[in-house]
């Protein structure tokens, strides 16, 4: 045990060694500290999170600088209008190829093949007809009858010679009536002469009769061209063949005007087809199927050398002045929606078909 004399002594270094052992363990105490936080960031740094941070960070800014470096994408292009004609009419329009697809290229159009003769048979295939009688014609037999036009001279006449076609740019008229034009180079007046040119090509006489019998008063036009009719027939006795050439009409119920299109030659073209007059109203028409059989015959030769061109054969229950000759037609070029240049270009592949049939 120390005794008071040694403590005495040792009094005064004691006074300077707890302040410094005090000093002492505050200092340890913030070394123990530091060591901790120390460790701790060491386990951090290693630890996944703060790597996982790194990359996600590094990614994240490459992919915004490929998305900045990405061109716009440019607006999906609006689809290309069907034709009207195709979508929404399709009862309207006779259009024996499949609109939906491309047309078929050259290579795979079929060849035009000549129309039988000397006593080659006919085959009805190709044919179509509306039929708006009850009658039932043998489309076979009449089909290979024979006719003889040889040196008839064809009347070409027009009981609504006033009709005419969609405007364009180069065919503008001043309208009489919606559709019609006093005009004879807008309205089918002009096609009836192109018709005449063509048959005239061919050696076939033609008289083309120019009168306006739907102007002014469109009622009883028919009643008028028949009157014509007999006073041409009157001065020229070899009229064997009378065309009545009209345009067609062909609008929706909402007001909606379309178009023939027929996939002939290189320019647009409109289609031909023929009205045929019966006697189911009455009214006397005893030869009527010597005229169907003359319709059938000129658009068998439509539809070997123009494959597209011909509607379907209109079989009516009226008589249309075609009981003046047993080679009277109404022949519709066209409609309201075509224009001009397609009628006519129209008319010019069906001149070439009727020269055939009246040569024989």
């Amino acid at each position: 045990m120390m005794s008071k004399k040694v403590f005495k002594k040792l009094q005064p270094f004691l006074r300077l060694i707890f302040p410094l052992a005090a000093v002492l363990t505050a200092v340890g105490s913030m070394l123990l500290a530091s060591s901790a936080f120390a460790a701790r960031a060491k386990e951090l740094f290693w630890s996944s999170s703060l790597p996982e941070l790194i990359i996600s960070a590094e990614l994240r800014a490459r992919v915004t600088v490929e998305k900045e470096d990405e061109p716009e994408p440019s607006p999906a292009p609006e689809p290309e209008p069907r034709p009207r004609a195709e979508e929404t009419a399709p009862d309207l329009i006779y259009t024996p190829r499949d609109e939906v697809n491309d047309p078929p290229s050259e290579a795979e159009k079929p060849e035009p093949q000549p129309v039988p003769k000397d006593g080659g048979t006919l085959s009805a295939e190709n044919i179509e007809i509306k039929n708006k009688t009850d009658y039932s014609p043998d489309i076979e037999t009449l089909l290979n009858s024979d006719i003889d036009f040889s040196g008839v001279t064809v009347l070409i006449i027009h009981s609504h010679a006033t009709e005419a076609y969609m405007p364009d740019g180069e065919n503008s008229y001043v309208a009489s009536d919606p559709f019609r034009t006093l005009n004879e180079e807008q309205n089918v007046l002009r096609v009836g002469e192109e018709l005449k040119s063509v048959l005239e090509a061919r050696g076939i006489k033609v008289i083309h009769d120019t009168g306006l019998y739907d102007y002014p008063n469109y009622n009883l036009s028919y009643s008028r061209a028949l009157s014509a009719i007999k006073t041409d027939i009157s001065e020229y006795p070899d009229i064997g063949i009378v065309i009545d050439l009209h345009r067609d009409a062909l609008e929706g119920k909402d007001g909606t005007v379309y178009k023939t299109v027929a996939d002939v030659g290189d320019s647009p073209c409109a289609q031909v087809g023929f009205v045929v007059g019966t006697n189911a109203s009455g009214l006397k028409h005893p030869n009527w199927e010597k005229n169907l059989a003359f319709a059938l015959k000129i658009q068998y030769s439509m539809c070997e050398k123009y494959p597209s061109l011909a509607r379907p054969i209109k079989l009516s229950q009226y008589r249309y002045n075609q009981h003046a000759t047993e080679g009277s037609l109404i022949v519709e070029v066209g409609c309201t929606g075509n224009t001009l240049p397609e009628a006519l270009a129209a008319v010019r592949y069906f001149g070439d078909c009727l020269a055939d049939v009246i040569e024989g």
